[in-house]
């Protein structure tokens, strides 16, 4: 039996990890996929095209806890191959495995399944530059507010010589610069 494990919310937010990059699936018997949420419950969905081997195109599935999907191959399905995408965050995160599709069962058994362990043994590289690249942008949000208080303290108890118009003006010009610094850090 094929199985293809999909972890969701395991390293963050959105985050999605699967077992293998390729599995063998025999004409006529069927692939299962279990997903598993660490986090709080979320749509996954999987989706191909695939006709020549099979008729599942497309599922979009709400996983509270562990799920498991089954796809049947076609019985007539000749030998050949499909990727199958696997998207998670409204579209946000997508990975992708191959399906290979054989005509009869391979002679070697099947490998088990990669059970992920509970807690991940290092930081993916890509994400630690995204950690830093988040704490910036932690930063910036933060900056514009405090100048923007600055400046409100000094008007109020220091009764700066400046127009109240202007003063005014500056200061939503401040606040507008750190919606929109809220606005990018958010995409």
């Amino acid at each position: 039996m094929a199985i293809v494990e999909i972890q969701l919310n395991r390293l963050g937010i959105n985050s999605l990890e699967l077992s293998t990059d390729a599995v063998d699936v025999s004409a006529g018997t069927a692939l299962h996929i279990r997903f598993v949420n660490h986090g709080s419950p979320t749509h996954a969905t999987l989706r191909c095209e695939a006709s020549a081997y099979t008729d599942f195109t497309y599922e979009n599935i709400y996983v509270e806890g562990e799920s498991e999907l089954e796809i049947k191959m076609k019985e007539d399905a000749g030998t050949g191959s499909f990727d199958m995408q696997v998207i998670t965050g409204y579209g946000m995160r997508r990975e992708a495995f191959t399906i290979n599709v054989l005509k009869s069962c391979p002679v070697a058994p099947s490998p088990e399944p990669v059970i992920f362990p509970e807690e991940p043994v290092a930081e993916p590289k890509r994400r630690s530059s995204s950690l830093n690249a988040g704490a910036g942008k932690a930063v910036m949000m933060l900056i514009m507010p405090i100048i923007a208080a600055i400046i409100i303290v000094l008007w109020q108890f220091f009764s700066l010589n400046i127009d109240g118009l202007a003063m005014t003006i500056v200061v939503y010009l401040i606040m507008l610069a750190g919606v929109i610094i809220a606005w990018h850090s958010a995409q």
